[in-house]
């Protein structure tokens, strides 16, 4: 719970930064330069006070983000934690009474990435406010950015600070789910699963990556401006999913159509149901790892599917255990 706590207190230094430095308003001009034509003279000027508490705002909206990140982390911790240190099992860990060990996890995991990216965030914005000031001051007639454009990175890798305060997650360990048996097929019967996916977080995300970038490029480094569409492309790809199960296999196929998985049914030893944590699979978007690769958008029940070569594909589904059964049934009959 400390680390937790501690993380997101040092989300806030950014913001004292930021706060302190506001005094260099006394002896900057009313209108500061807030973007730059690559290494050549600015080109663009905001109200000096306009911009400071912009980046003031930004900060501790992060750093209250922080907090709340903290704290939900912590109650999922304490909830998991409760059946081992002797608590009622009504509060917490039996599953007939509510307890949900893999509810715990997402929300830890949730709440991790969330105070992450607050400090990302948090040092973002002092950073973008400490290089346009100090090169005004540096020179007021004629500011040059230069390498005070590190500032802004330097900023944002005070993330890794938050990261490297919080350690390793928690370990709790989430029942595995029952298997799933095979779906009874008749031999002239056929039978289709279908269903369109929906990741308002991994929208969420490529589009505040976009704006980061497009915050970048405003700052003065306009070649971000090449940049900002992959992430506009991303969610725009992968906003919207479709996942198909049927007598052809298992296929995975973007709202434009790409198709991101196409498994053969012959290539499908089994199917089964698992709960599946972002963070164990490499993150949230399509991942590929040693031996396994999935389409996660978000944490929570997915379908697994085990392959002959000793692989395993995953995509999170909200009723992972119907195209499981329909996959082991189809195998099955295939084997007959």
């Amino acid at each position: 719970m400390r680390r937790l706590q501690a993380a997101a207190a040092v989300i806030w230094l950014p913001v004292a930064v930021t706060a302190v430095t506001g005094i260099w308003r006394d002896e900057l001009p009313d209108r500061i330069a807030t973007h730059w034509s690559g290494s050549g003279p600015a080109d663009g000027f905001s109200s000096t006070t306009g911009f400071w508490t912009t980046m003031l705002i930004i900060g501790i909206l992060a750093g209250v983000v922080g907090l709340i990140a903290a704290a939900m982390a912590a109650a999922a911790t304490r909830h998991a934690e409760q059946p081992a240190q002797g608590g009622d099992p009504a509060h917490g860990g039996d599953p007939a009474q509510g307890g949900d060990p893999a509810r715990d996890v997402r929300r830890i995991a949730v709440g991790r990435g969330l105070l992450f990216g607050a400090g990302a965030v948090a040092g973002g914005s002092a950073g973008v406010w400490v290089s346009t000031a100090t090169a005004t001051l540096a020179d007021p007639v004629d500011p040059r950015l230069g390498w005070r454009f590190a500032y802004l990175f330097l900023g944002m890798a005070w993330a890794l600070v938050v990261w490297l305060i919080l350690g390793k997650a928690p370990r709790i360990d989430v029942p595995a789910a029952p298997p799933v048996d095979a779906l009874r097929l008749a031999p002239t019967e056929r039978a289709a699963f279908s269903t369109t996916l929906r990741s308002p977080f991994l929208v969420g995300s490529t589009l505040l990556a976009a704006a980061a970038l497009a915050a970048g490029a405003v700052v003065g480094a306009p070649g971000l401006w090449f940049v900002v569409p992959v992430p506009l492309v991303l969610a725009f790809a992968l906003g919207r999913v479709r996942v198909t199960a049927d007598r052809r296999g298992l296929r995975v196929v973007t709202g434009v159509g790409v198709t991101v998985k196409h498994v053969a049914l012959a290539d499908i030893v089994s199917a089964e149901a698992a709960e599946i944590n972002p963070m164990e699979w490499g993150g949230w978007g399509y991942r590929v790892m040693p031996g396994r690769s999935a389409l996660v958008l978000r944490g929570g029940p997915g379908l697994v599917v085990n392959l002959r070569d000793g692989r395993r594909f995953a995509v999170t589904l909200d009723d992972p255990r119907t195209p499981a059964a329909l996959l082991n049934g189809l195998h099955t009959k295939a084997a007959d």
